[in-house]
């Protein structure tokens, strides 16, 4: 029998009230544009946005390793008509820069996994062959690992650290899978090409007469689980051809050739249909629908819906305070940024005062709202700027309270702090 007093009783709902609200990040809106927190100008000759906008492993840039305090940029060298790669590493607390590498090759010979670990291809003659060889360099630009492959290969970097290395042999391809510490975990022959691999799964496509097949396998189990015709020419540039969520349910998109409706199919790691549901209309730039942990998202425009394993939706939000189409920007497994900012082209001004020292063309400074939300879309924190001296594509959260800046000649850490 129960016999605490009532007074107890309500000191311990006080108590649990206190801890519920102390665990509770509550929304913060920063309205002010933060001074940098460092700010470094890239080598003469050299641009941090002359390529295309996620180059490595659909990553947004710089990408920053917490394990060793360093921030890695992707730059693109130009000296007349030749144009090459550089890597430039960043102490990520002084700013300070700690190494560049530069490439002769006019191909991107760079990659880097979500941890910072950064990768490195050049072109080896191996007898009579032209091969590759793969170097992984660590933080102070040594070699961790090498390794030689006297046919090249396509390199990749997984999301999870894996490097994959995928190879032509007649009608299939050769996958093979390495740690992030360069031990060979496999090595297998799948029919047709290659297009994705996530997790525990890869995805082939292989070209018949009216269509594209998609072929899932599972690598562990190495079987395959399902496979799916799209038509022959169509390639989606708002998703992969499927998405896994972490307990395993894949997401797999469906298209009606004759309506051009999609759809999304949810299907079990065993290849059993578990459900199916319409998708919005494309958008250019729009995301359409992405993993988040055992939920997934679906974007229309400025509203928001996660679902869960079972397409239960769990939340939706409209983002009405966007100036244009929002952006995703997907920080780890629970949290993720969504926003955009008002495009009102570009003019020559110096902003030496907000961390800027090029005076070449900037953005003109134009209203920009970016909101850095949990699985349930509720606001961690909000970036709302009238006055916003850059675009869309120079902004990079890496997790609630910090981004970057890439302006061309200038790459900028700033920290949302005080509220």
């Amino acid at each position: 029998m129960n016999r605490l007093s009532l007074g107890t009783k309500v000191l311990m709902l006080i108590t649990a009230l206190s801890m519920t609200l102390a665990s509770t990040i509550s929304a913060a809106d920063f309205t002010e544009f933060p001074k940098p927190t460092w700010s470094t100008t890239v080598p003469a000759n050299t641009t941090t946005d002359d390529f295309a906008h996620k180059p490595i492993e659909d990553q947004y840039l710089p990408i920053v390793s917490t394990k060793d305090n360093t921030t890695y940029m992707l730059l693109r060298h130009k000296l007349g008509n030749k144009s090459t790669y550089q890597m430039m590493a960043v102490n990520d607390v002084t700013g300070k820069q700690k190494w560049i590498h530069t490439s002769p090759y006019r191909y991107n010979p760079y990659n880097i996994d979500a941890n910072g670990n950064t990768y490195y291809v050049e072109d080896v003659k191996v007898g009579n062959k032209h091969g590759s060889k793969l170097i992984a360099l660590d933080a102070n630009m040594k070699p961790r690992w090498e390794k030689v492959f006297p046919d090249g290969g396509n390199f990749e970097v997984l999301s999870d650290g894996r490097y994959a290395v995928i190879d032509f042999v007649k009608e299939q391809n050769l996958l093979k899978l390495y740690s992030p510490e360069g031990k060979e975990i496999l090595s297998r022959l799948y029919n047709g090409s290659i297009r994705h691999i996530q997790g525990d799964y890869v995805g082939t496509a292989s070209y018949e007469k009216n269509a594209t097949v998609i072929t899932i396998y599972s690598i562990s189990r190495n079987k395959k689980v399902t496979s799916y015709a799209w038509p022959k020419e169509y390639f989606s540039p708002y998703h992969n051809d499927f998405d896994v969520l972490s307990g395993g349910t894949i997401l797999v998109p469906l298209i009606d050739e004759k309506t051009g409706q999609e759809t999304l199919q949810g299907i079990s790691p065993t290849g059993k249909k578990k459900w199916t549901r319409s998708l919005p209309t494309p958008v250019p730039n729009s995301t359409l629908f992405q993993s988040i942990g055992n939920h997934y998202l679906i974007q229309e425009e400025n509203t928001l819906s996660v679902y869960d394993t079972n397409n239960k939706r769990i939340s939706t939000r409209t983002f009405d305070d966007l100036p244009k189409l929002g952006k995703l920007q997907f920080l780890n497994k629970d949290t993720f940024v969504f926003g955009a900012v008002e495009d009102k082209g570009l003019v020559p001004v110096k902003l030496i005062e907000q961390g800027f020292t090029n005076n070449d063309y900037v953005t003109l400074p134009s209203k920009a709202v970016y909101h850095v939300l949990d699985r349930t879309l509720s606001s961690i924190n909000a970036l709302k700027l009238d006055q916003a001296p850059f675009s869309a594509e120079n902004i990079r959260f890496v997790n609630a309270n910090t981004f970057y800046l890439t302006m061309e000649k200038t790459l900028a850490k700033y920290e949302l702090t005080g509220k």
